[in-house]
């Protein structure tokens, strides 16, 4: 996807994993967990349009401030449209790519002068060409998304319940992101994250539209259930363990360094069985 000749990053950075594993240390955190890195491999060679679901706090959205970091940094002229059901969410996803940008030694080069744009809603990179479309643009879904060009869009869980409870509601949201293709730059991507918000989900009308979908479930399914339930959208990682484990681990916690499974059980329980298999599975 990148000209490495433009990059301004290490050779050994050139590899997203290895870029968040340095974003993690400098942020206090654990190291990332295999879900995370394997979520991290995915947005880095993810398809034009691609479908990231995965359980509610593993962490979507932090590693893909990292990856758009890392974009940024791989080649200084890259435009990023993120885009939220709420504007609030979306600036906040772009203010935390600016902390990590201000606050990451090897990427400090990228704040922007005087003269360029530097505000939560819209900001440049300091090497970056002039141009009309900033590096990173934070928009709502509701909002205008036309009138700047992107490379990558990222729609940063755009359903939520409030706007997707009934058809109506389903049907608009589903005409709002077909604007992304009038933004989008040629050759670019576009990266859905999310947690299914109802049966009828938006990102399952995606797979008829040509996105390819990539899920992490929260538990480890039995490969009858992964056949029928998810198929080869089920992150090869788990279809590994599933094959390697069989039936000794179903149900057990994909990632259990985020959540165990007294955890998981807990959840279930607060949440229910059908919300539980919604946010978490």
């Amino acid at each position: 996807m990148f000209d490495k000749d433009k990059s301004t990053l290490p050779p050994q950075l050139h590899d997203f994993r290895n870029f968040l594993y340095v974003v993690w240390q400098h942020l206090n955190l654990p190291d990332p967990t295999p879900v995370q890195f394997d979520m991290a491999n995915y947005l880095q060679n993810a398809p034009k349009r691609a479908v990231l679901e995965a359980f509610r706090g593993v962490g979507k959205s932090y590693v893909t401030c990292a990856y758009v970091v890392w974009c940024l940094a791989m080649d200084v002229d890259f435009k990023i449209m993120v885009v939220s059901a709420s504007k609030a969410r979306a600036d906040d996803f772009s203010t935390f790519v600016q902390r990590l940008i201000m606050e990451l030694p090897m990427c400090q080069h990228l704040i922007a002068k005087k003269d360029q744009r530097w505000s939560k809603i819209a900001f440049d990179v300091a090497p970056a060409k002039a141009s009309g479309s900033p590096s990173v643009k934070s928009v709502g879904i509701s909002g205008q998304l036309t009138g700047s060009r992107a490379s990558l869009i990222i729609a940063d869980d755009v359903e939520v319940p409030a706007n997707s409870l009934t058809q109506g509601m389903r049907d608009k949201l589903s005409e709002q992101i077909k604007e992304f293709d009038a933004v989008l730059s040629p050759k670019g991507k576009i990266m859905f994250l999310g947690t299914p918000q109802c049966e009828m989900s938006l990102y399952n009308v995606l797979m008829d539209r040509g996105y390819q979908m990539r899920i992490w479930p929260a538990r480890l399914p039995s490969e009858k259930k992964a056949e029928k339930a998810y198929g080869e959208r089920l992150a090869p990682m788990i279809w590994d363990r599933i094959h390697e484990e069989g039936n000794a681990s179903v149900g057990l916690s994909v990632d259990p360094k985020r959540f165990d499974d007294k955890d998981l059980t807990e959840r279930e329980l607060s949440y229910g069985r059908s919300g539980f298999a919604l946010q978490f599975m």
